[in-house]
């Protein structure tokens, strides 16, 4: 059995330091063989630097990082990108040129591979995102049969969509969860008692906030209209995730669980 830890979006300073307290007591309490990260939100709320990608992968030893529609945010990432092998983009982004930039085979540490892919909702999302069913599909065919654990990041603003991808790809990979609203859903599950399913992971960040910003300033906007550069909210910070138990012979996932933890939780 392998166990996955799927951490849902990190958002800022305070979402990279809730991590970094709370990731040692999950590890202790749950022993995840594999950890995956979204961190298109790590770096104050737009994007992923550098820096913060190697904390996560060397120093909290992440095993992967995938990302959203924020992912080219910090212009950075254009230069270490060749070398980042722990790092997985949306592979339906219509600026992604590589599809191949959206799937990541990656050993766990209790030696089983794994493939991770991320992608991106077209719904209520900028235009220019490619079909995800198709694209997926095409990834899916990469994959060595070998491989039998295979985890999708579906990063995407309606449920419908997430929940209609769940279901096309059921029995076909083990895991399909949502990120990218920032509010965890309650509907963590098996469908047709093979690949683990959850509409949205939630945010690991700051909860006295609207989604992860200021509350004034999220507020002043829908009263205004005003479209002043959002900052992230500093108080109140949460930790959300799954664990999901995956059966290394068949690929099927045989439990979810969700994790709600706050550092006052130690």
């Amino acid at each position: 059995m392998t166990k996955i830890l799927a951490i849902g979006d990190v958002m800022g300073k305070v979402g990279r330091r809730c991590l970094e307290s709370l990731l040692p007591v999950i590890r202790e309490q749950h022993q995840p063989d594999f950890v995956v990260v979204n961190g298109e939100n790590a770096a104050g709320g737009f994007g992923l630097t550098e820096k913060i990608y190697r904390n996560f992968t060397e120093q909290l030893a992440i095993d992967a990082v995938t990302m959203g529609n924020h992912w080219h945010d910090k212009r950075e990432i254009y230069s270490f990108l060749p070398g980042a092998d722990r790092l997985i983009l949306p592979c339906n982004m219509g600026n992604v040129d590589n599809d191949r930039l959206g799937l990541k085979i990656i050993t766990a540490k209790n030696g089983q591979r794994l493939a991770v892919i991320n992608c991106i909702g077209r719904a209520f999302m900028k235009d220019g995102n490619r079909d995800i069913f198709r694209t997926v599909d095409k990834l899916l065919e990469e994959i060595p049969s070998s491989v039998r654990i295979r985890i999708v990041d579906i990063h995407a603003e309606a449920t419908s969509e997430k929940q209609a991808l769940g279901w096309y790809l059921t029995g076909r990979v083990s895991l399909v969860y949502g990120t990218h609203s920032h509010v965890p859903t309650a509907d963590h599950r098996l469908l047709d008692d093979k690949t683990g399913f959850v509409t949205d992971v939630g945010m690991t960040g700051p909860y006295r906030s609207v989604i992860g910003i200021d509350v004034g300033a999220a507020i002043h906007r829908l009263l205004t209209g005003e479209k002043k550069k959002f900052e992230p909210a500093t108080a109140d910070p949460h930790l959300y995730a799954i664990m999901a138990d995956i059966d290394d012979e068949t690929g099927y996932c045989r439990q979810v669980q969700r994790l709600h933890l706050q550092p006052t939780d130690l």
